[in-house]
């Protein structure tokens, strides 16, 4: 099952809401996973805790990412998981997708494209941010389903060959 995870900063309300709507998208999706982690410590504005991101090593298990920034500077915490990404191995994010939710970030968008992923934008037409963080993920979710499906059909072709290539014609 394609798995996306939607990050936020968690001490500001607007990536909150961004990433819900995000998430939302996402999930309508069909087979789609979808978790939302905040980075940072606070409560939400109803006293609740959001679930955290503990380390950049859990990015590993998604297939996708998407990132909710409501504004122009990049969060601190934002930024260090960015660092930390950018320190793990070569062609650690080759297959993965990612998408930028909120304005126009060109700092993430430079950070995204040096991790070597998949980025892909949201689609045109939504003008009011909710919607157009709904369809970003809807859109991510479904680049994610496709390179999912694709990697199957390449693990069944190399199992084929790898068949073939011990037994030669006789």
């Amino acid at each position: 099952m394609p798995k996306l995870i939607v990050l936020f900063h968690a001490a500001d309300g607007a990536a909150a809401a961004l990433a819900e709507n995000a998430a939302a998208g996402a999930r309508g999706v069909r087979f789609t996973e979808v978790d939302v982690r905040a980075l940072g410590d606070t409560e939400s504005s109803g006293g609740e805790r959001q679930r955290r991101l503990e380390s950049a090593d859990q990015l590993r298990d998604y297939d996708g990412v998407a990132v909710a920034c409501s504004g122009d500077k990049v969060p601190k915490e934002l930024s260090r998981l960015f660092d930390d990404l950018e320190r793990a191995p070569a062609k650690s994010f080759v297959n993965t997708v990612f998408t930028l939710v909120g304005p126009e970030q060109a700092t993430l968008l430079t950070r995204v494209v040096r991790l070597g992923a998949i980025l892909v934008s949201p689609p045109p037409g939504a003008d009011e941010p909710g919607a157009r963080a709904a369809a970003a993920g809807a859109r991510a979710a479904k680049v994610v389903a496709w390179i999912r499906h694709a990697q199957s059909h390449e693990q069944h072709d190399h199992e084929h060959h790898h068949h073939h290539d011990q037994h030669p014609p006789a």
